[in-house]
């Protein structure tokens, strides 16, 4: 009896474990992955437990999913997010930027650096160091009219965007107000900016009464010293030396900053974090500096890190490297606040939560990582990277989908 008992559990333990030769096994079944390049990676957590999977040390275009490397690069950088440097003298705030994203931005508040900032009749902004470039690598040039391809700059204000409004009597709302802004009611697009030029043309009748269109605009300091003292109603002058003596205002949203660049994938946040990474090492803001930060504190030679957001395509990583970034997360941060700043349940919407992760996703290239939970009560880090696809890609989510399905009922 006791035998038979100790045999059970063998087999049952075997049984349970996700083995490389299921992963393989169920990718080859699968006809909607024929003509994919397929990495998978999964592991326990908590366990001393090896990878499983297949194509895991295969280099593979990570579109989105590398904001998990710029997330946990903040986290391994320290504690606080500075959001300003500065000093008070008597009733004047001597200001200098951190490549902070959240100043008067349109989608997400930071009321109490705001309050502080507003709280001075007499703003003095200092430059800055910066290394910086407006794209990153292999950026798409003709995307620039999009949201999610905003310009870096030093110190991003109104998120970099403006906000085109139609309210319910018809009549436009821009904000920023500080452009040109024309009506052009024969234009085929709903707003147009020329490439290099903050001239902006609406056609009021494409746009829905109560619809919301965020579009960039071209950042120089000149633009952003203007728009801050149209946010703060007063004058602000500018000062070319470094300043020095200065203290900092650390942020008191982290989560929420978080939250943004992995629920909500914006591109700039996760680019100006990057930037500020380097800040809180040297002074500079710089992604690139900040790259190399986040590169060294993975050691890991296997990734190629090109911006901090995925939109360039010369981002190269495995997914071994992703779990084992998810890995340290979940150790800094611990699981109860990965569910908070991860998203949930990927595209499925019929089941209770069970699966907290990343999607990236760019022409051609879809991967999904994070963490999953299995009906034994396991925790697994996994993540499933599906590259140069021909099929559309609502059908590689639904293959994702029952992939995680697979799992979660088969370990």
């Amino acid at each position: 009896m006791k035998k038979a008992l100790i045999l059970f559990l063998l087999c049952s333990n075997l049984y349970s474990q996700i083995s490389s030769k299921k992963i393989d096994r169920w990718i080859s079944k699968n006809e909607n992955l024929k003509s994919s390049v397929v990495s998978i990676a999964i592991k326990q957590l908590n366990k001393d437990k090896k990878i499983s999977g297949v194509g895991f040390n295969t280099s593979m275009t990570p579109a989105s999913n590398i904001k998990i490397l710029t997330v946990l690069g903040s986290l391994t950088s320290g504690d606080t997010i500075p959001s300003i440097k500065y000093k008070i003298s008597n009733d004047t705030l001597r200001i200098s930027s951190t490549g902070y994203p959240f100043i008067a931005h349109p989608k997400y508040d930071d009321e109490d650096l705001e309050t502080f900032i507003k709280s001075f009749n007499h703003i003095v902004y200092h430059k800055p160091n910066i290394d910086l470039t407006k794209y990153g690598p292999a950026w798409a040039w003709d995307d620039f009219k999009y949201y999610f391809q905003a310009e870096r700059s030093e110190m991003p204000i109104y998120g970099n965007v403006i906000q085109i409004v139609k309210e319910f009597n018809d009549s436009i709302k821009v904000t920023p107000d500080i452009f040109q802004v024309v009506n052009n009611l024969k234009q085929k697009e709903k707003v147009y900016r020329d490439n290099q030029e903050n001239n902006f043309f609406i056609n009021p009748s494409l746009i829905k009464a109560g619809d919301t269109i965020y579009y960039p605009f071209v950042t120089s300091r000149k633009i952003t010293m203007n728009l801050l003292e149209s946010f703060f109603e007063t004058s602000i002058s500018y000062e070319e030396d470094e300043l020095k003596n200065y203290k900092i205002w650390n942020s008191k949203i982290k989560d929420d900053i978080y939250s943004a660049i992995l629920k909500d994938s914006d591109n700039l946040i996760s680019e100006s974090l990057a930037a500020n990474i380097s800040f809180r090492f040297n002074d500079t803001i710089s992604v690139d500096k900040g790259l190399k930060i986040i590169q060294n504190s993975l050691d890991d030679n296997k990734i190629q890190l090109y911006d901090g957001s995925g939109l360039s395509r010369y981002n190269l990583i495995n997914s071994s490297s992703l779990i084992s970034a998810l890995e340290k997360i979940y150790h800094y941060y611990g699981f109860e606040k990965i569910k908070e700043i991860f998203p949930n349940n990927y595209i499925m919407t019929d089941t209770d939560d069970f699966v907290w992760g990343k999607t990236g996703t760019l022409k051609n290239n879809h991967n999904y990582s994070g963490y999953i939970t299995t009906d034994r009560g396991r925790l697994y880090v996994f993540s499933i990277m599906i590259n140069h696809f021909t099929e559309d890609i609502n059908v590689i989510k639904e293959t994702i989908s029952d992939f995680l399905k697979y799992i979660k009922s088969s370990t």
